[in-house]
């Protein structure tokens, strides 16, 4: 057991890559021309410090500061999603239930404060994707990586959360770069091994997506959560000032 598992291991980028192209029976897409000319982002300076705030407060570790990573005006683009009433994809019930605990937990507290509740959101886990279990025993994956394999024409449009599994943040990937692009991808996986490998694919792929990003080896399911819930009151903040 201990061979086969080391040798999935060794052929974890080559097998995800098969699977893929077997499934879209399309090409490996070409890679973005490289850019004889290059513009520094402008960013959401404001609501990004208000996401490593909310991390920071939650968990006491001063180091979500610096390694949260905001690419392509992420901000706008959970705006937009929520304007549109889409829905959340996570890897995991454990993601879908941290983010639902913690936007209960948001909400009793504006109804304490007398302020307007958040607006309510599906949330969906693609391991729990009754095909799942099925889909991942027979091409060895996990069952999140095979759920959003199942739903990836529902993600288009929508917000993807990956709190802990690696190899559902490298599906996810591959899938935008044949187009099923979400409005944003939040990347949280903790760890020192695929968990690193699968946010750095995503960062240094040129994938055109917007996404936020805990780089290194820092994340986590609750992590990725606060910073669900904290996009949703900027969402809210916008809105009053709107209206």
């Amino acid at each position: 057991m201990t061979d086969q598992n080391d040798q999935l291991n060794n052929e974890y980028d080559l097998n995800i890559s098969e699977i893929y192209d077997q499934l879209q029976k399309r090409p490996e897409p070409p890679k973005p021309a490289v850019k004889t000319e290059e513009f520094e982002e402008i960013h959401d300076v404001k609501n990004e410090n208000r996401i490593r705030l909310a991390c920071i407060l939650d968990s006491g570790d001063m180091d979500f500061r610096d390694n949260l990573i905001f690419r392509l005006h992420p901000i706008a683009a959970a705006l937009k999603s929520f304007k549109n009433n889409s829905k959340i994809y996570v890897d995991s019930p454990l993601m879908r239930d941290a983010i639902l605990s913690k936007i209960k937990a948001e909400q009793e507290k504006r109804q304490k404060e007398g302020v307007s509740p958040l607006s309510g959101i599906d949330v969906i886990a693609a391991a729990a994707h009754p095909k799942a279990d099925e889909f991942a025993k027979k091409h060895d994956l996990s069952k999140a990586a095979a759920g959003f394999m199942l739903l990836k024409n529902e993600i288009k449009s929508s917000i993807v959360v990956i709190g802990e599994d690696d190899s559902a943040l490298l599906g996810v990937c591959r899938l935008v770069e044949r187009g099923n692009k979400p409005y944003l991808i939040l990347g949280f996986p903790a760890g020192f091994e695929n968990q690193k490998k699968s946010k750095d694919f995503l960062e240094t792929e040129n994938l055109e997506t917007p996404f936020i990003l805990s780089q290194g080896t820092k994340g986590g399911v609750t992590a990725a959560a606060v910073s669900v819930v904290e996009l949703m009151k900027i969402w809210e903040d916008e809105k009053l000032v709107k209206s």
